[in-house]
């Protein structure tokens, strides 16, 4: 009992210390990426879908992948190395993505290709392949092809809807936070320090993140280069949680199926967003991939008038959902909760079609 006091205290003191050197890393480093950005003017020409039209820097977003690979040399003599260079190998595949589009904007087949590359390292270089989704829609084993097709499928949706997420001041850090904090304490149950380390260095590196993003004055953005690797790792955290066999995640949940159930819970807002939108493109009869100002929170902030309250709102939305379907899983069958789930989900694209009907119609007039 004293040895596991011990071990906890020392866990906690060690996450303390992570969770304050990924603050404080991105709170020094931020201004210095700015400063280089301004000096040497490294940007593009705002697209359709920016609301800020005077220039801010990007690439800041750069900072966080810098703190995962500073602090993770120290995890090396206590974690599979293999996998932690396959993590800073291709997260640095994505980073590449996401700076090259922040200067140039790259073409849509490129970014693409590139994605897969770095998906496709963990697919086959560490087996993390989707194979059993436990019962979740009655579907257990999932057949020889279609289990790879479904990863880099999940792959590619998760890293470019949370990319679009980051359209509006604070919304991408508060979500990257509560998405973080999700799976640090999943990885405290399966006993995952290396990403439960990770997770509290993104929650300090995002706290930090919004003291520049929200203020008018000096504001940076993530870009391209912050979003899309925050939307890679969040798909790796979320793959190696659904794939996971671990004894204390089966005796945690209720059923297994709830394994699928929780990752969508945990990334709903992306989910709704992107879907959204995608349908609304296409019953417009207009290029699902053609980009505009309809997300969710453009048509929040169409009412709020507000980046901060739009963005306080949507997490709001996504801690209610958690709460709600948290207390659901513990106390309803399974087959009913995933049920619930999907009329949820149903109920929200309903709705927001609706409010995207109305907001069209206001900006007309």
């Amino acid at each position: 009992m004293c040895e596991d006091a011990y071990f906890y205290s020392v866990l906690i003191s060690s996450l303390l210390l992570l969770l304050a050197y990924g603050f404080v890393f991105t709170w020094l480093t931020i201004p210095r990426i700015a400063e280089v950005v301004k000096k040497y003017r490294i940007f593009r020409k705002p697209s359709e879908r920016d609301l800020h039209w005077r220039f801010v820097p990007k690439l800041t977003g750069l900072s966080f992948y810098v703190a995962l690979l500073l602090v993770a040399f120290a995890f090396v003599p206590y974690v599979d190395v293999a996998r932690l260079i396959l993590v800073l190998g291709a997260g640095a595949i994505v980073v590449y993505v996401g700076v090259r589009d922040d200067i140039y904007q790259l073409r849509p087949t490129v970014k693409l290709v590139l994605q897969l590359i770095a998906i496709a390292f963990f697919a086959f270089g560490d087996d993390l392949v989707v194979r059993n989704l436990h019962g979740f829609l009655n579907i257990y084993e999932i057949p020889i092809g279609a289990d790879y097709f479904l990863t880099f499928f999940i792959g590619v949706f998760m890293i470019n809807a949370f990319n679009l997420c980051d359209g509006i001041d604070g919304l991408a850090a508060m979500l990257g936070i509560m998405i973080s904090a999700c799976y640090g304490a999943i990885f405290y149950i399966i006993k995952d320090y290396l990403f439960l380390s990770f997770c509290v260095i993104l929650i300090g590196c995002l706290l930090a993140f919004l003291r520049f993003n929200i203020p008018q004055k000096n504001k940076v953005f993530m870009g391209d280069t912050g979003s899309l690797f925050l939307g890679f790792i969040f798909f790796l955290f979320t793959m190696y949680f659904v794939t996971n066999e671990s004894v204390n995640l089966s005796n945690f949940l209720p059923d297994k199926s709830l394994i699928t159930l929780a990752a969508l819970c945990i990334f709903i807002v992306p989910i709704i967003d992107s879907g959204s939108v995608f349908f609304s493109r296409v019953w417009n009869k207009k290029s699902p991939f053609r980009p505009d100002n309809n997300h969710t929170h453009h048509l929040i902030l169409h009412f709020t008038k507000s980046h901060v309250k739009a963005s306080l709102m949507i997490s709001a939305c996504l801690v209610a959902t958690l709460v709600v379907f948290t207390q659901l899983a513990f106390t309803l069958n399974h087959k009913i909760t995933i049920f619930i789930f999907f009329i949820y989900l149903f109920v929200w694209y309903v709705f927001i079609h609706f409010v995207r009907r109305k907001v069209k119609e206001e900006r007309v007039r």
